[in-house]
């Protein structure tokens, strides 16, 4: 008997990079959903992060904040099934008590149902209008 397994497709994989690993905390599913490697690209450089680095950079992340959520205002899959743009904005409140939201873009490339690349050239303060 043959069993079938299933592969998230790269959309789904974002989504729940998004919703579930950022939204609700879930870093173990971080650890399935990011690559062996994960390469963070900015405008003129880029960071190659081991898989244990991409998910504790979550868990950092998370310690600066009491809350944190990304809302994804437009998601659009390109065509190969590997990269996904996301348009977002990130209501959060620091440890201090800090209120903020910020805007920006991503681009993620997903290989094999696991993020190995993400293009992100900033964020502004504020909501989109």
């Amino acid at each position: 008997m043959q069993v079938s397994t299933t592969t998230r497709t790269a959309r789904e994989v974002v989504e729940l990079y998004n919703f579930v690993v950022w939204n609700q905390r879930n870093f173990a599913l971080a650890e399935e959903l990011l690559g062996d490697s994960v390469i963070r690209h900015d405008v003129g450089e880029s960071h190659r992060l081991t898989h244990e680095q991409a998910v504790a950079r979550i868990a950092d992340r998370w310690e600066m904040f009491e809350s944190i959520r990304f809302d994804l205002n437009l998601v659009v899959a390109g065509d190969d099934d590997e990269h996904v743009a996301i348009v977002y904005q990130s209501p959060m409140t620091l440890k201090d008590g800090t209120v903020a939201t910020v805007g920006s873009m991503e681009i993620f490339r997903v290989v094999d149902g696991r993020i190995t690349e993400v293009w992100n050239c900033g964020y502004k303060q504020g909501v989109w209008q």
